[in-house]
């Protein structure tokens, strides 16, 4: 006996997969092919697939995963484990509410069934029974059976149709019924997402060959721009490695969905989230993306507006005295005093910097409506022009400092010299004292972003004053930047075989016999036939620390909930923090603690920031 069919083919720019299951599979005439259509059908229900739509009538629906970044409802998105989007034929939403209708018969064309639902592939189901009521009543008992299992199974991102539909069947419990899953894959946008997703996993970017030939991709294939962001985000969002910070990211900000205001522990580790998203090369549009949905229309709350902030707000309040005798031009200093104002809600994480700025452009548009003279605007628009100049220098500075991949080039040179230069002309040593020395201090920085940045700090000074070439300091960072890449390989190396070689590094023999045996094996890949030995004997050192401190310190700041031993430990080693709190976190999971039960002691890094 015949339980399930697979019916498999192409039409138009889709090629669809069928499975039907069910009490009929056998002895039901289901499948029609045409030159214009294929249809699938039974008692009463179908499903049709012609050149540009498909058609649909009877009780089921659509469903498909969220891609990343699309607008979701509300309710959706604040539940963390609802990752499929669903709709019933003849149902709509109003008011937050579900309403159905008789009217299960409709249509939708191929362009906007991958723009509204995913741009890859879509499911179809139809549930075909001897039911002989209304049609709104079927379609609620069954949302009502399915609902949870389809906006909640991982299933259609595993490509597993097989076990789905027996799933499916799972949850619908019905033996008389037939039921027909039917696949859409979309071929170009499916072959423009796995070229995207094979490049970025290699580097997590793509090199200039690559992008032309997706760009050539698109051009043949004519893909709408608007598919192809989806399409590059979603892809770099699956990255397994960005996709738990984001994730986490996310879940911070839901956690926060029922309050006003942010605590000041949430905002410092979103923040610490993007210095890692900076590291990882992770792109900001998925931290932005994020922002956007759950921090729409949401009103940060402050408290108390600080000292620095009322300083700020009165400087720009200045420009709209209508009184010419109160009005006073915002002179050099005072820009400085707003750069260290928005320096300053930056290094405490926040928001209240940019209310300011949002309430001056609404006073701005209020004055320009109310007496249609521009020069207030322009005086505004010229100091917000430092404030671009603020976040493109700490963005391209950050970049450096935290990611080890980062390839500066000359054109982010020129950029840092011409921002430098006009820091400095505001006051001498500014651009060190907003950029420089913060990032130099920041503990999360290892000792070679701490090295680059210094480079890059000496390199451009030497470069104004003509005493070195953008190519001397290029050089430069790339030679760091190799010793970065040999040191991990090293870690990595050493990390891989710990229990059979820790004992032999406590000798200096035992650790030249090491030593000699990284070089052979790295050689043997053609990395490298000599290893500097000063760089092996730093990861000796640090994978000596990390052994110490993740078996015998972090196990009594566990018990005592003392963040000061962990402090103190992780200021004098300095070793990375960022992979230190992989290893805790990691050692908490291990033991069952879950990470925000040990909140308390991770108090010192969310504020160290």
């Amino acid at each position: 006996m015949i339980d399930e069919l697979r019916i498999h083919g192409t039409f138009g720019p889709i090629e669809y997969y069928t499975n039907i299951a069910g009490s009929d599979v056998s002895k039901t005439i289901f499948y029609e092919e045409t030159p214009q259509f294929v249809r699938f059908f039974s008692r009463g229900n179908e499903f049709m697939i012609t050149e540009n739509e498909i058609r649909y009538k009877g009780c089921g629906g659509s469903f498909c995963e969220y891609m990343f970044g699309v607008d979701k409802p509300i309710d959706d998105t604040l539940k963390k484990d609802v990752i499929n989007r669903l709709i019933m034929f003849g149902a709509y939403i109003s008011d937050d509410q579900v309403i159905f209708t008789d009217k299960v018969e409709g249509f939708e064309s191929f362009y906007n069934l991958m723009l509204k639902g995913h741009a890859v592939q879509n499911y179809f189901f139809l549930v075909s029974s001897d039911y002989k009521g209304d049609y709104k009543e079927r379609q609620k008992a069954i949302l009502k059976v399915l609902g949870k299992f389809l906006k909640r199974t991982p299933l259609i991102t595993e490509w597993d149709d097989v076990a789905l539909m027996r799933s499916f069947m799972e949850a619908l419990d019905e033996k008389d019924s037939t039921v027909f899953i039917i696949k859409l894959i979309h071929r170009d946008n499916f072959n423009l997402y796995s070229f995207y997703r094979d490049f970025y996993l290699e580097e997590r970017g793509l090199d200039k060959e690559k992008e032309e030939f997706i760009n050539k991709f698109v051009d043949e294939r004519e893909i709408p721009e608007y598919q192809v962001e989806r399409v590059k985000i979603d892809s770099m969002y699956k990255h397994p490695d960005n996709k738990t910070v984001v994730d986490e990211y996310r879940d911070i900000l839901i956690d926060a969905s029922g309050r006003e205001q942010l605590k000041h522990t949430e905002m410092v580790r979103l923040k610490r989230l993007r210095t890692l998203g900076i590291r990882n090369n992770i792109p900001e549009v998925l931290f932005d993306t994020i922002d956007n949905q759950l921090l729409k229309g949401k009103k940060i709350i402050e408290g108390h507006e600080a000292d620095y902030l009322k300083d700020a707000r009165g400087i720009l309040e200045n420009l709209f005295f209508k009184d010419p005798n109160l009005k006073k031009h915002i002179i050099e200093e005072d820009i400085v005093r707003l750069l260290m104002a928005k320096h300053t809600a930056n290094e405490k994480s926040e928001m209240g910097f940019e209310q300011i700025l949002l309430d001056a452009g609404k006073m701005c548009d209020d004055l320009v409506r109310e007496t249609n003279d521009f020069k207030i605007f322009e005086e505004l628009s010229q100091i917000l022009t430092y404030f671009d100049r603020y976040d493109n220098t700490y963005s391209l500075l950050s970049s450096v400092a935290f990611t080890e991949k980062y390839e500066i080039t000359e054109e982010t040179i020129r950029s840092l010299i011409g921002n430098k230069k006009e820091f400095d002309s505001l006051k001498a040593g500014l651009f060190k004292e907003l950029f420089v020395n913060p990032m130099i201090v920041n503990k999360y920085l290892t000792s070679f972003g701490k090295k680059r940045v210094d480079t890059v700090y000496k390199g451009l000074k030497n470069i104004i004053s003509g005493d070195a070439s953008i190519k001397d300091l290029l050089m430069s960072l790339r030679k760091i930047g190799d010793e970065e890449k040999l040191y991990r390989i090293i870690l990595i190396g050493l990390n891989e075989k710990i229990k059979d070689i820790y004992p032999r590094l406590e000798t200096k023999v035992g650790r030249e016999e090491v030593l000699s045996e990284i070089e052979t094996e790295l050689a043997n890949k053609n990395v490298l036939r000599k290893v500097p030995k000063d760089i092996f004997e730093k990861a000796v050192i640090d994978i000596k620390k990390e052994a110490y401190y993740i078996n015998h310190i972090f196990p009594k700041v566990v018990k005592s909930k003392d963040p000061k031993i962990r402090a103190d430990f992780l200021e004098n080693s300095g070793l990375d923090r960022f992979y230190v709190e992989n290893l805790e976190i990691k050692y908490l999971k291990n033991k069952g603690l879950p990470y925000n039960s040990a909140e308390e002691i991770f108090v010192e890094a969310t504020g160290a920031l």
